[in-house]
This record gives C-alpha cells, sequence and structure tokens, in this order.
C-alpha cells in the first residue's frame, strides 16, 4: 500500500500584538520599525502620523496620534479596520493589537537634511524592509538575517551572461564583491542553473545562491542570502515562495515547512510510472514510482521516498524458527568443525511502536545490517522533534520526526540531520509491521538548514501516473509467479538427480556389503544405516538453510494440484487467505524445501 508523498506545508501568521507601555506621548514616533517580519513607517501628517505596516509582501494603510502613553491608531485591510496602540523605548517600538504584540527595532532615525550624505547602507546589518534591494530588484522576503530578492534582465541568452551581471550587481549592492562557491548547470535543462556563494559583511559571514532560468532572450533570476549563522526558521521564510495577494494561507501538516521555489529539471522513470524534479547537480537512478526514490545531491544529501520495510516483532514464528535454526547450526559446528556455514543476515526484529520510538528501535538495527553487507554503522544522537499527524492505514501512526544520526565509514564520521515523514503500521498475519518512509531528507548538519528546502522542492515534485504504476505492479507480481515455478521445476530436477544418485550409491554400497565377510555384515548394515539418517536428516538441515536464504516456500492445492511459492514472513498468512477463499481449510498446504528435496522414509 503506498502513503500520501511528503507535502510542503504553506506559511501561515496571525497578526496582532498586547498593548505594552513605556513611554510618553512627548515621544516622536516617525521613522522606520521591523522585527524582519512585520515592518512599520510612520511619517508626520497633520492629524499627527500616518504610514504603512508591511507583512509578508502586503501593506496596510496606518494614521495614528499621540496621546496619553503612546501612539493610538487604526489600520486597514480590505474594507476592514483594526485599532493598534504603540509605546515607544529608546530605539523599540512595542505595537499592539488584537491579542499579540510585536516588537520592532528601529531601522534608521529621520534623515538630517543638513546633514553629510550617509555612507550606504549594509543590507544585512539590521532587519530591513521590503523595497531596499539592488536597481532593478524586487524584495520577495525580508528577516532580520538577509533577503530574498528576484528580478528579470531582458536580452540574456547565456547563463554565464545572466551570473555575471547578477553578481555585478550583488557587489554593487554589498559593498563588496561576492566569492563564488560553486555552480551548476542543469545536464538536462541547459537554460536553467544555481551558483552558491559567501561573503563577509561587518565582520560577519553571509551566503546564498542565485538561481536562473532562460526563456525566450529573459533571465528570471532570484537570489536568496543571509547571515550564515542565521536561524532555521529564517531560512524557511527566505526559502519559501511569496504567499498570493489576499488569499490566506492553507494549514500547515504537522512538522512540515514550506517547499522553496527552485527550479527542477523532470526526470521521468523509465517504466513510465511518473516523474520526479531534480534540482542542478542532483541524480536518481530510480527506475520506477513503484520502488523506493532515492534522489541525491552533490554534497552528500539524499530524498527518499516510499521506502519500505517489513520489520519481525520478537513473538514471529520467523524470529523462533531463526533461533531453532541457530541452535541446529551450532549443533553441527561442535560435531564437525570442518562445517562452517555463511552467517545469515540480521533480522530487523523489533516490537510494533509509535514513530518516534521506531527510530529509537530500527536505528541499530540498521547499523547492525549495513554492518554485516560491509557498509557503514549509523548512532541516533537524538531526536529533536516528533509532531504526529493522520494516517490513513488501518492500526497505523504517522508523525513528521526531526533527529540526527552519526554516520562511521573508515574512522571517519559525520553527523547528518534527518527530517522523516514516518508511518508504522500492522502488516496482515502475525508477527511483522511496516516501517514506510514516505519521505525523508538528509543532509550534513552544517548544511541542512540550506539543503531542506530544494530537498523538499524536489520531494514536492514527484507525479506518478497510478494506472500504470498498477500495471507495472501486475506484471512483476505475474513475473514473480512464473519465476517462482521456475525454480520449484529446477528444484524438482535437482531433487530428481539427487535421488537417483543416491540409489545408485546405495546399490553400489551393497553389492559391496555381499562381498564381505558375514559376520561383520549385520554391523555394516547398521552402520550403513545410522550414516543414512545421518546424512537424510543434515541434508534437511541444509534444506531448511537454504529455505530461509531464497526467502519463500511452495504452497500447493491438493484438489487441483496447482502449485506457486509464497514468502516464508507471510505464507501462513497466504494459505489462509486461499484456504478462506477457497471455503476449505486443507485445500491449500505449505511444502517446505525439505519434504521436497529429503522426504522422510515412511515410518519416520
Amino acid at each position: 500500500m503506498r502513503s500520501s508523498r511528503m507535502v510542503a506545508a504553506f506559511v501561515v501568521f496571525a497578526f496582532g500584538m498586547m498593548v505594552v507601555s513605556s513611554r510618553g506621548a512627548d515621544a516622536t514616533f516617525a521613522g522606520k520599525y521591523s522585527d524582519g517580519n512585520l515592518t512599520i513607517d510612520l511619517a508626520p501628517s497633520a492629524d499627527g502620523y500616518a504610514g504603512t505596516f508591511s507583512l509578508h509582501g502586503q501593506q496596510f494603510p496606518a494614521t495614528a496620534h499621540a496621546g496619553g502613553s503612546g501612539l493610538t491608531g487604526t489600520f486597514t485591510s480590505g474594507a476592514n479596520s483594526f485599532p493598534f496602540t504603540a509605546t515607544l523605548n529608546a530605539d523599540t517600538l512595542t505595537l499592539s493589537t488584537g491579542a499579540r504584540t510585536y516588537k520592532l527595532r528601529q531601522l534608521s532615525p529621520p534623515a538630517n537634511p543638513l546633514a553629510a550624505p550617509a555612507a550606504p547602507a549594509n543590507p544585512l546589518a539590521t532587519g530591513s524592509a521590503p523595497g531596499d534591494a539592488p536597481a532593478g530588484y524586487t524584495v520577495i522576503t525580508s528577516t532580520a538575517s538577509g533577503k530574498s530578492i528576484a528580478t528579470q534582465k531582458p536580452n540574456v541568452t547565456r547563463l554565464n551572461d545572466a551570473f555575471i551581471a547578477t553578481f555585478s550587481d550583488l557587489a554593487t549592492y554589498f559593498g563588496t564583491r561576492p566569492t563564488l562557491d560553486s555552480a551548476f548547470q542543469s545536464a538536462k535543462d541547459p537554460t536553467a542553473g544555481n551558483a552558491t556563494f559567501s561573503v563577509a559583511l561587518n565582520g560577519q559571514n553571509n551566503r546564498g545562491i542565485v538561481s536562473c532560468k532562460l526563456h525566450d532572450g529573459i533571465a528570471s533570476i532570484s537570489v536568496v542570502y543571509g547571515r550564515a549563522d542565521a536561524p532555521k526558521s529564517d531560512w524557511d521564510k527566505l526559502m519559501a515562495p511569496p504567499a498570493a495577494p489576499q488569499q490566506a494561507a492553507a494549514p500547515a501538516q504537522p512538522g512540515e515547512v514550506a517547499a522553496a521555489n527552485i527550479p527542477l529539471t523532470e526526470y521521468d522513470y523509465p517504466d513510465g510510472t511518473g516523474s520526479i524534479g531534480l534540482a542542478t547537480g542532483w541524480t536518481t537512478q530510480s527506475q520506477s514510482a513503484d520502488d523506493p526514490t532515492a534522489v541525491v545531491g552533490p554534497a552528500d544529501q539524499t530524498v527518499m521516498l516510499h521506502n519500505s520495510v517489513m520489520v519481525t516483532t520478537p513473538d514471529s514464528p520467523v524470529v523462533l524458527q531463526r533461533q531453532r535454526l541457530q541452535a541446529q547450526t551450532e549443533q553441527m559446528e561442535q560435531n564437525m568443525p570442518q562445517y562452517h556455514p555463511k552467517p545469515l543476515p540480521p533480522l530487523l526484529v523489533a516490537p510494533l511502536t509509535d514513530p518516534a520510538t521506531a527510530v529509537q528501535n530500527m536505528i541499530p538495527l540498521f547499523s547492525k545490517r549495513s554492518e554485516f553487507n560491509n557498509g557503514p554503522s549509523f548512532t541516533l544522537d537524538k531526536i529533536i522533534s516528533s509532531q504526529d499527524a493522520p494516517c490513513k492505514l488501518p492500526g497505523g501512526k504517522r508523525a513528521v520526526i526531526d533527529y540526527l544520526l552519526t554516520k562511521t565509514s573508515n574512522g571517519q564520521s559525520t553527523t547528518y540531520h534527518v527530517k522523516a515523514n514516518l508511518i508504522t503500521a500492522p502488516i496482515q498475519g502475525n508477527g511483522a509491521w511496516m516501517w514506510f518512509v514516505a519521505g525523508s531528507a538528509t543532509a550534513p548538519q552544517a548544511t541542512f538548514d540550506q539543503d531542506l528546502p530544494i530537498m523538499l522542492a524536489i520531494a514536492k515534485s514527484e507525479k506518478v501516473n497510478q494506472d500504470k504504476a498498477s500495471q507495472i505492479a501486475a506484471q512483476r507480481n505475474q513475473q514473480n509467479i512464473q519465476t517462482g515455478q521456475a525454480m520449484i521445476a529446477a528444484q524438482q530436477k535437482q531433487f530428481d538427480a539427487n535421488y537417483a544418485m543416491n540409489e545408485q550409491n546405495f546399490q553400489t554400497r551393497q553389492d559391496i556389503y555381499k562381498q564381505q565377510q558375514a559376520q561383520t555384515e549385520a554391523g555394516y548394515a547398521a552402520h550403513n544405516q545410522q550414516f543414512n539418517d545421518y546424512e537424510l536428516q543434515r541434508s534437511r538441515n541444509a534444506a531448511d538453510f537454504n529455505e530461509s536464504i531464497i526467502g519463500t516456500r511452495t504452497i500447493y492445492n491438493t484438489v487441483t494440484g496447482e502449485s506457486g511459492y509464497a514468502n516464508l514472513t507471510n505464507v501462513n498468512a497466504v494459505v489462509n487467505g486461499l484456504n478462506q477463499a477457497a471455503m476449505d481449510p486443507t485445500q491449500w498446504i505449505q511444502i517446505p524445501l525439505r519434504d521436497q528435496l529429503y522426504p522422510l522414509p515412511p515410518g519416520k
């Protein structure tokens, strides 16, 4: 069963403040104030003050007059008017409306018309208001840490020319030339590309990304930049697409953030089951939407979609069978020192729990299996957050989880930040459950905040052709059935050959025994019988071992003679289901591999 893909949330904001009084009516309120989201610009008017409130690209006209302990006024949104009050303490304006309070810092005092012209403002030194951007650029989003800006340049037909012009604009804007860190051109779409940069301003390190798309002789360019130590919430706002004017934002899914408006190149799954968008420098080898999809970034990032793993419960028959097999193997190794079977891969054994607990239980198990296959080890460092979300699977639980893990390979350790949309749900039958990652984003901890918007944009871009996906799944099922039938036929042929060889060997030994002395014949016969029993038991044990490796078991219709196979992990459920469908509890039976290849003689 497929789950819904991981989606990105839209931005939701609430506009409201509480009253805080700290300065009298003699305060001069004229000026511009901002907290990185809300920006207020007030100027003296005939009745007091007039200006605008700006929030997420929308502007609200405002009027006010000083009196009492501060400022009293109203702002309008459409046909509606809302009251507010404000006080000023030094350079901090405290504004309240409804039930919420904002504290805004004055960006610049009123200009002295007789003073010398001020030096160019550092765009990152304060939370500058929307509108402060390079000539020809439009501010999309502004925070106290940085900005998202965009422009279009006509008569540009090459990415290189677009990047050169953009970096020249940024050098003028910043007052210093940014350092180009990396640049990528899409392999599938040569008209799209990205470039990353760093720049030092006022002794602080800043980083940014330039995205460019060429179309009809025009270069559409977007630039996002901010302090390297900016909080994640600021980067989420800067990388998020702008909200549509006069439209309320859709409710966010728990734990999810907005996906960036990143140029993506569509990658079609070769089997026609769908497509997914790839950012410049990102690749995937996925062949089908019916399979887990892994998209790998240029700096050790990974986006994983619809990846499921079956986990066995501690009390399941599979675990008990593995324990018996392990005991038998140890006994055989004691009796036969030369017997050294290949180790079995570790089982994924854990109880069915909520997703957050499952992460704690499963990371060590994934690490053991990886190490068994000569891969890296994984250590869960901590779970940062876990927010429950609705789950449509019967008995299932879903959560969006952020956690840190450390990967160690060849003595080198790296810490990664993972954001996963995880579902845990029982599987019909006994003793198993499903770990289903609807979508996850993984990147080195140092770059995760910068990489997350790109990873979410990729995850959100997947499109699935459900009809084609169902068709491919049915074809695969038929191929599996045919493969199983061929395997059964090959096993039968091998069984016949082994049986004939055993018969020939037995006859040869009998001929030899007849030539021996009569007084030892009885002893040889007893020894031969003991040897045959031991060989048979060892062959049956080996067949059990092989069956666990193959992972399937033959099922047989006692009425029609039809046969097939089923996975060991759910063969009981398959047989029970077929018998329920046939309304005959004995029509379908299981035939273990040991009984096919090495049946017990009559009476055993």
